[in-house]
């Protein structure tokens, strides 16, 4: 059998058309998250030409982030009144236009004007990457699809990092100028990206009642809570675990870096495969699946021995999560009707950024009153609590029916 990318993550054979909007909605969302992997690197080498503390660098990153809190359901709203390729060339072009202008700007004041409104930029664009894939495919293969987009947003996370370190070691400001090419692939977005909104309610009122009703749905309650204990989880592991293992193992913090690329090499493995684990599993029940196998991981990091225990554990958080973000990702976009999916989309993630917040001063918290080891512990509980309680929902009705992917073309004309 001919290899192919559509053939190793089950996506069968694509019309053309869908394979270039694919492209595009992969592409986008890779840019978007070099809003902060490219960046990381740079933030030491900002410090003296600015003549700016450690502290305040790190508004370069939360200047960025804080947008989508207030913007995420606005923009949700948007893409399904207005229409999705209306805000996918504006999200990119403001996204692409202000990050290559801070390679220019005078003043650490510009940086962080500029950074905030690229930060508008990444909040329209990287919700319309989960809900166009959701537009484009159906059934198994839209699960297929999202675990394309786990896939090769775990190879930026192992790409990027290093490319923007090697960028800064020529000049703080190279890195930023990366961006530019998030400007022509807006127009390239405009140009051969179809529309695929549904026919919204009349008014803006109706529109918010139906997003109320089908919030309600417990395949969709799953997915918000899924996706906010995910992020809690991570946001707080990844934040104090290059603490521990610096402490508490004797890792440089190169060594501990690198020891996080174990868990983008487990994701990218299950991630692959999502489309064929859906097709076998109730996509709920996988989530809750491998939630326990996070917890497991977690309380296995705090009774680690050294190297040879922490990588397989970190391949083993890698494989749950390759398994969770795309089923939690399908369970949204599956249950959303087409018409309301961007403002589901939208909620779930301003709950995420609630989550990433929540996860980081909520266990740091704790560090005050007990040792860094018990941190991971009380992750591992909270992680098999929120099993249990997730549980009844998992064991409801199955995603909402939808008719088959066509076998050429896109589904359209949809309004």
């Amino acid at each position: 059998m001919r290899f192919s990318v559509t053939s190793l993550f089950d996506l069968g054979e694509l019309p053309a058309d869908v394979r270039r909007s694919l492209g595009l909605v992969y592409a986008s969302s890779l840019l978007v998250i070099m809003g902060v992997n490219i960046v990381q690197q740079v933030l030491p080498v900002m410090l003296d030409p600015f003549g700016i503390t450690d502290a305040e660098v790190g508004l370069v990153i939360a200047v960025y982030t804080a947008p989508a809190i207030v913007l995420a359901p606005l923009l949700g709203v948007a893409a399904d009144r207005y229409g999705r390729r209306p805000l996918l060339l504006g999200g990119l072009l403001l996204f692409g236009g202000a990050g290559t202008a801070v390679a220019f700007a005078p003043s650490f004041g510009w940086v962080l004007a500029l950074r905030t409104l690229q930060g508008v930029g990444f909040s329209a664009v990287i919700p319309l990457t989960i809900v166009l894939i959701g537009d484009l495919l159906e059934g198994h293969r839209e699960v297929s699809g999202q675990g394309l987009k786990v896939f090769i947003d775990r190879v930026g996370e192992v790409v990027l990092p290093p490319l923007g370190g090697a960028l800064a070691l020529v000049g703080w400001r190279w890195p930023f100028l990366t961006y530019a090419a998030a400007i022509p692939l807006g127009l390239l977005a405009w140009a051969w990206m179809p529309e695929t909104r549904g026919k919204a309610p009349a008014s803006t009122g109706q529109y918010l009642r139906d997003v109320a009703r089908v919030v309600r749905n417990p395949r969709l309650l799953l997915a918000f809570a899924a996706g906010f204990l995910r992020f809690f989880l991570d946001y707080a592991f990844f934040t104090y675990l290059p603490l521990y293992l610096v402490r508490a193992h004797g890792f440089s913090t190169a060594g501990a870096g690198l020891l996080r690329s174990f868990h983008a090499v487990g994701a990218m493995v299950t991630s692959s495969q999502a489309g064929r684990l859906a097709g076998a599993w109730d996509k709920g029940r996988l989530v809750l699946g491998a939630f326990v196998v996070s917890g497991l991981a977690l309380l296995a990091v705090s009774f680690a021995s050294g190297t040879g225990t922490l990588v397989p554990v970190l391949v083993f958080y890698g494989l749950a999560n390759g398994i969770i973000s795309p089923m939690q990702k399908s369970l949204l976009t599956q249950n959303a009707p087409l018409e309301l999916r961007g403002g589901v989309i939208s909620l779930d993630r301003l709950s995420q950024q609630v989550a990433k917040t929540a996860g980081v001063s909520g266990i740091g918290l704790l560090l005050a009153y007990t040792e860094m080891s018990t941190l991971f512990q009380a992750m591992a509980i909270l992680s098999f609590v929120s099993v249990g309680l997730m549980a009844p929902l998992a064991w409801r009705s199955g995603d909402t029916p939808k008719d088959p992917l066509p076998t050429s073309g896109f589904p359209l004309p949809r309004e």
